[in-house]
Order: C-alpha cells, then structure tokens, then sequence
C-alpha cells in the first residue's frame, strides 16, 4: 500500500510542475512570441504530464496499470477546447499502446468518454466561477474514477483491492481540484496585476495633467493680465516695455514646463555623439553661475575629462535643472560642489549643496511629476525630466541627503572610447 501512495505521490508531482509551474512561467513571461503561444504550450505541458504519469505507474495485473494521467487530460481539454481534447485523447492512447498490455484498450474506451464529455462542458466550464470550475472538475475526476473501475472490473473482470481504488480516486479528485483552483488563483493574480498596472499609469498621467495645466495656467494668466492693462490703458513706455518684458519671461516659463514634459514623455535621443564630460560641465556651470552669484552660493569644481555618449543638448537639460534645484535649495548662501572621478568603465558625476537637505519620505518622492520641495515655485517636472534623460543614456543616479546639512547627487555614465 505504501508503495501505491508513493508512486501516484510522485504522480501528483508531476502533474503539479507541468500543469502549474509552466503556467505560471507563461504568465510573468513578457515575450510576445511565447505568449501568443500560450495555449499550445500549455497543451503541450498536459501531453508531457500525461506521458510523466504513464511511465510511472502503478501495476495491478499483467497489462493493467493505474496513473493520474487523467487529471492532466481532463485539466488541459476544459481549458483548451476541442483541439486540445483531441490531442490529449490522442497522446493518451498512442503512449498506453507503446506500453502494451490488455489495459491499453480500456484506455481507448475511457479517453473517448472522457474526450466527448469534456468538449461538451468546455465552454459552460470558461464561464464559470472558480467554484463552479472547481466543481465540474471534481465531478468528472470522480466520475472517470468510477468509469475506469467499471470499465476494468466489468468489461476485463479484474478484481481491485478497495483501498488501491479508494486511494486512486481521493488522490485523482484531490490533485484535480487543487490543481483548478491554483490556475484561477494565478489567472486572478494576473488580471489584478494588469488593473493594477493600467490604473497606476492612469494615475501617473492624471496627475501629470493636472500638475501641467495647473502651471501653464499660471504664466498664461499673468500675460493675459499684462495685454489687457497694455490694451485697455495708456502706459508710459517704460510700463509698456516692463509688461512685455515680463509677459515674455512668462511665456519662456510656460514653454519650459511644456519642454519638461515632453522630453520626459519620448526623452529618446535624436543626435547621439560622443562629448567631454568635462567641457559640458565648464559650459553648464557658467550657464548657472548668475542664478548662483544671485543667491550669493560660490562654486567649487574640480572636473576630470571622460568621454559618454548621448545628446549634449539634453545633458545640458539634465545637469541645468540639478544644478538649479542644488542653488534654489541655498536662497542665502551655501557652497555648490561639482566633481568627477572615473573608473575604467564609469565616469560618476558628484554634485553637492549645503541647503536644507530632504527627508526620507521626501528622499523616495523624488522624481515624481507632481512631487516637489519648493511649494508653489515648483512642478516636479525638472527632477523627473533630468532622472529619465540619465536613464536614457545607460546611466543610474542615486541620491544622499540630510535634514540641514544638504544633498548629494551621484550621477554615473558608462566611458564611451
């Protein structure tokens, strides 16, 4: 009796690695072409539980055996439909007669059954509940069960032992049932991972336009004010010169907020060349220099050559809004430090301030859109927008930062030669 147990055990195994474990690769595969094959393969991995089953049987008689192979054979036709059911009906019989034995033509007699009935439930079983399914397949393992001992007792007048019959039928009901309800248990799992993914993105975009129409709106509203004063009074010419002044910078504001978003939207590189890290940093510094002189925040540099690969004109974006934050985050004064240093693969790019530092909490929202330090003064988008260039050039950030004692950032590129 042990020995019985253990070989339908080992049964069990593997119609639980074929029938589960496959399917569970194929769900968190993203490989177009491998799950637009999802229900061949899985059919496949049915015939393989199948022929796992039959070569490890249990042996009553002379040419009689016992397996689970029809757990595998009723799983994979109430999934798959007809196709599947007359492939595993096939494989069913092709392998009992490659064994041999009397057995081999009360499995042509079972399968057939089994095949038919199956096809007929198919669709009923697809729009099902769990516990409908979980039912159905229930059923037809116990009453397969009872046809293979009628079928065997009555038709080849084979004398069972109760507890082998007992034990076949438990372990076949069993195994069925678990094994339905893992399949839904995982097809559940990845219905609610897709919703869950959708509306995350809905919600990345929700506040994306919420934050952007929020901060066009802004500038647009100050221009629309300074046209209607200029339209509707007569202003000296040094007014009039004031307001256009200031509508432009305005405008210049809007179209940086539009330029932020749309380089983190499609960030990919257009003109890709191979620069000095060196010389962009000089160049980017003395862009920066007068917003730093303005919050009386000294620079210090010291700057190695090394050589990457990307777009300069959105490095260039990429290090101005750091460089921005880094001196907007010392509004008095403060030290701004820029630094590189290489190894034989890498360039890191050190840049530190001595503001007023971010909290973890603050540390982990960096770089969402709608997520900022500066109050009403910011978006977001700059962080955002300068972390999704880096990652487009093959490179990582990571950032340090304490509560009054400033922040570091580590920008890494791969040496390009």
């Amino acid at each position: 009796m042990e020995y019985y147990i253990q070989t339908l055990l080992l049964n069990v195994l593997f119609l639980c690695f074929f029938l589960l474990f496959v399917p569970l690769l194929l769900e968190s595969c993203s490989i177009k072409k491998i799950t637009k094959y999802k229900k061949s393969i899985f059919a496949l991995s049915a015939c393989f539980a199948i022929i796992s089953c039959i070569a490890v049987p249990i042996s009553i008689d002379d040419g009689f055996i016992f397996d689970l192979r029809l757990v595998a054979t009723i799983v994979g036709s109430l999934y798959g439909g007809v196709p599947v059911a007359v492939f595993l009906w096939a494989i069913n019989i092709l392998f009992r007669m490659i064994t041999g034995g009397h057995g081999a033509y009360s499995t042509i007699i079972v399968s057939t059954i089994l095949m038919i009935i199956s096809i007929g439930l198919h669709k009923r079983f697809l729009s099902g509940s769990k516990l409908k399914k979980m039912t159905m397949t229930g059923l037809l393992a116990i009453g397969t069960s009872i046809l293979v001992f009628l079928v065997l007792t009555q038709l080849n007048n084979l004398v069972i032992q109760p507890n082998v019959f007992i034990t076949y039928s438990l372990l076949q009901f069993i195994s069925a049932i678990i094994i339905v309800y893992i399949l839904e248990f995982i097809h559940e799992a990845t219905l609610l991972k897709k919703q869950l993914y959708k509306a995350e993105k809905m919600e990345v975009v929700s506040h994306l336009a919420s934050s952007i129409s929020h901060e066009v709106r802004n500038p647009l509203t100050v221009v629309k004010g300074f046209l209607q004063v200029l339209l509707q009074t007569d202003l000296p010419k040094e007014k009039q010169h004031q307001f256009l002044t200031l509508s432009i910078s305005e405008i210049d504001r809007a179209n940086d907020i539009i330029r932020d978003y749309l380089t983190f939207a499609k960030p990919a590189p257009e003109n890709i060349e191979i620069f000095d890290v060196k010389e962009e940093l000089f160049r980017i510094t003395e862009l920066i220099r007068p917003l730093a002189n303005m919050n009386s925040v000294s620079i210090r540099q010291q700057l190695h050559s090394g050589l990457i690969k990307g777009e300069t004109q959105l490095f260039q974006q990429c290090l101005v809004n750091i460089l921005k934050n880094c001196v907007e985050a010392m509004p008095d004064n403060g030290v701004l430090t820029i630094e590189t240093y290489s190894t034989s693969s890498t360039i890191t790019i050190k840049i530190a301030d001595t503001g007023a530092g971010m909290t973890e909490e603050q540390l982990t929202r960096l770089g969402e859109p709608y997520f900022t330090t500066k109050g009403r003064n910011g978006t977001g988008l700059g962080m955002m927008t300068a972390i999704s260039i880096i990652h487009t050039m093959d490179g990582s950030i990571q950032v340090d930062s304490k509560i009054n004692k400033g922040t570091t950032f580590y920008l890494q590129f791969p040496i390009s030669k």
